[in-house]
């Protein structure tokens, strides 16, 4: 890889690991430690890890450490949010939270890919001990992934507050994590050069923006914009890097 690439890597590694933590690290501290354990310590998180494996070895930067990512915020999500569930039922669905979180992208590559990836969820799923509801709540959840409108009101609690926060999990991403991590992997996996990275960046920025808007859930509205904001901000910083590598080796003109 170009050298200058490899440079812009460090810095911006450097410049994410130099800002405070964010709130929603902070805030939900608990929330999220529980959700860890869940991920690592879970009988039935280890046995879908094990057979979600193969569908998530992506390696472009939306394969097992963004799904990971994504499951674990999503059952802190479930465990944070207001809800009418008691306690046993908010755990239920923080475990159902992580299922649906690290299947979600699990078809990527594929046409339609929330669509298929609900139906990989309710085959991968039926020899679970998951009645049949929680199977579809799981599968239900990675179809709407991707939309921004949420379910109808009228649905089951559960199935809303899981729905909405395996969305806003993965409009996490578009925080911090997108232009600290993802898109240097993206950068290794597709052998870009530094002009073909400088041409696409404020094309992530901007879609990266659309997203402040675009959470379902109170604590996705509460958390979620907070978090695009550092990202754009840290955003502003690459762009700086970038720029100052290209002038580096522009032609001289005397």
């Amino acid at each position: 890889m170009d050298s200058r690439i490899l440079e812009l890597k460090r810095h911006a590694r450097e410049l994410a690991q130099s800002r405070p933590q964010p709130a929603f690290v902070m805030e939900c501290a608990e929330e999220l430690t529980h959700a860890s354990n869940l991920f690592f310590d879970h009988p039935l998180m280890l046995r879908l890890q094990n057979d979600a494996l193969g569908f998530l070895n992506d390696p472009c930067g939306l394969g097992v450490e963004h799904a990971k990512r994504v499951a674990i915020d999503a059952a802190a999500l479930v465990l944070a949010e207001p809800t009418g569930l008691n306690p046993d039922e908010r755990r239920r669905v923080a475990l159902l939270a992580e299922m649906a979180g690290l299947l979600h992208d699990s078809l990527r590559h594929e046409e339609d890919h929330p669509d298929k990836g609900a139906d990989l969820c309710l085959r991968i799923l039926r020899g679970y001990p998951l009645n049949p509801e929680e199977r579809v709540w799981v599968a239900q959840s990675v179809s709407l992934h991707e939309a921004d409108l949420p379910l109808a009101e009228a649905g089951p609690e559960a199935a809303r507050l899981l729905s909405g926060a395996v969305h806003d999990a993965d409009r996490f991403r578009f925080g911090p994590d997108i232009f600290a991590t993802v898109l240097w992997e993206f950068c290794e996996c597709d052998d870009w050069t530094l002009e073909e990275i400088a041409l696409a960046f404020p094309k992530g920025v901007k879609y990266a923006a659309t997203c402040a808007d675009r959470f379902r859930t109170e604590q996705g509205r509460r958390y979620g914009p907070l978090l695009i904001g550092e990202g754009l901000a840290l955003a502003k910083d690459y762009e700086r890097l970038l720029n100052q590598k290209l002038a580096a080796n522009a032609p001289s003109n005397t």
